[in-house]
């Protein structure tokens, strides 16, 4: 029930067809979270093994960089899940406005740690992903952010 309601917030935040895919991808990224979040003190190790193997097959992290990738992406989980938690028994905008931005961050934060011919290789698939294939656009949008939407949840979210 609480999930319902809380996706009903959602068009009071959302402003025709690039709405649409912000919705559909602000729901996804939420329904993902929400995964991780079930399954209890497993759901941290989940959400950084996930994101680091979906993101290591595109861009070959260096042995010097698995650490750091490691610990960006445990910070990640650790900061949307108060969030997340906060969003979803409050269901108010803000915080789901708050939810957003720190996604945003969060995309500038991993692109920052890539390389120029890494940032170069992430933004490539995402962006074939985006033109060529649904549905793995759909699987990487839940975590990741391609150029393209990124630059439409920033014109939506002010940071």
């Amino acid at each position: 029930m609480k999930k319902i309601l809380f996706l009903l917030l959602f068009p009071s935040l959302i402003l025709a067809q690039s709405d649409a895919d912000i919705d559909k991808t602000i729901k996804l990224k939420v329904a993902i979270m929400q995964n991780f979040v079930a399954k209890g003190a497993e759901g941290e190790t989940l959400f950084w093994q996930t994101k680091g193997k979906v993101t290591y097959a595109i861009v070959n992290y260096t042995e010097e960089q698995n650490p750091q990738f490691k610990a960006l992406f445990i910070a990640q989980y650790q900061e949307l899940q108060t969030i997340y938690k906060k969003m979803i028994v409050s269901e108010d905008e803000k915080d789901t406005a708050l939810y957003v931005k720190t996604l945003i961050h969060q995309e500038e934060d991993y692109r920052n740690l890539l390389t120029p011919a890494q940032l170069k290789l992430y933004l490539d698939k995402l962006a074939d992903f985006e033109k060529n294939n649904p549905e793995a656009n759909n699987s990487y949008s839940s975590l990741f952010f391609s150029e393209n939407l990124l630059k439409e949840y920033k014109s939506r979210f002010t940071l």
